[in-house]
C-alpha cells in the first residue's frame, strides 16, 4: 500500500513516493530504506509487498545498460535479470502451467525514460508521461491531471508537481503517509 508517481519529460523523468509501509489490518510504519532508490543505472521506486522492493534494493544489482534502445534493455536484460533475483531469493511465484509474477507493481527510470513493470513482468510505456502504482495512485494521478504535470517543463518543475500530488494522496490514502521522496534522472 503505497503512492509512486512519475512524470516523463522529454530527455528526463522525475519519480516520487511516500515513505509509510502498511498492511490490510491497518498496521503501519514509517520506513528508513525508502521506496525510491538507484541502482546501477537505474532509479526503482516499488509498490507493493516490501519483499521485492528489499531484493531489489539490497539484494541485486541492476544490470549495466546494453544494448540499442531502453525498451531493448528493459526486455531482453533488466526484467530477465529481476526475475532471476527475485527466483533466487524464493520470490517468484509460479505454479506448473501459470504466468510467473510477483507482489509488486515498479516504475522503473533508465536513460530518462519511464517503465511502469506489473506483477507479470511486462513493461509498458505511457504517452500521457504520467504514472502511477500503489493504493494511493488514483488520488496522486488525480492531482497530477489536475496540475497539468504532463505540461512540466523541466525536473525543478515536474519535482515539486509530484511533491503536490503525492501529498494530496496522503491526504486521502489511508495506507500512504510520512515523508515524499523524489529522484529524477536525465538520458
Amino acid at each position: 500500500m503505497t503512492t509512486l508517481a512519475a512524470i516523463q519529460g522529454d530527455g528526463w523523468c522525475t519519480i516520487g513516493a511516500d515513505s509509510q509501509a502498511s498492511d490490510e489490518s491497518g498496521f503501519m510504519m514509517q520506513i528508513v530504506t525508502g521506496k525510491t532508490f538507484k541502482n546501477g543505472p537505474t532509479l526503482i521506486a516499488g509498490a507493493g509487498a516490501v519483499r521485492g522492493i528489499n531484493i531489489l534494493q539490497f539484494g541485486w544489482a541492476a544490470p549495466r545498460f546494453t544494448g540499442r534502445s531502453t525498451d531493448e534493455y528493459m526486455t531482453k536484460v533488466f526484467i530477465p535479470s529481476m526475475r532471476q533475483a527475485f527466483i533466487k531469493a524464493g520470490y517468484d511465484m509460479k505454479d506448473d502451467g501459470d504466468v510467473a509474477y510477483n507482489d509488486n507493481n515498479f516504475i522503473v527510470a533508465v536513460k530518462g525514460n519511464l517503465y511502469s513493470i506489473a506483477e507479470d513482468y511486462s513493461w509498458e510505456r505511457c504517452k500521457r508521461g504520467l504514472y502511477v502504482a500503489g493504493s494511493g495512485g488514483k488520488y496522486a494521478l488525480g492531482a497530477l491531471g489536475a496540475l497539468q504535470a504532463e505540461k512540466a517543463k523541466n525536473v525543478e518543475e515536474a519535482e515539486k508537481l509530484l511533491r503536490k500530488a503525492i501529498e494530496v494522496s496522503i491526504r486521502w490514502d489511508a495506507y500512504s503517509g510520512g515523508e515524499v521522496t523524489i529522484m529524477s534522472q536525465k538520458g
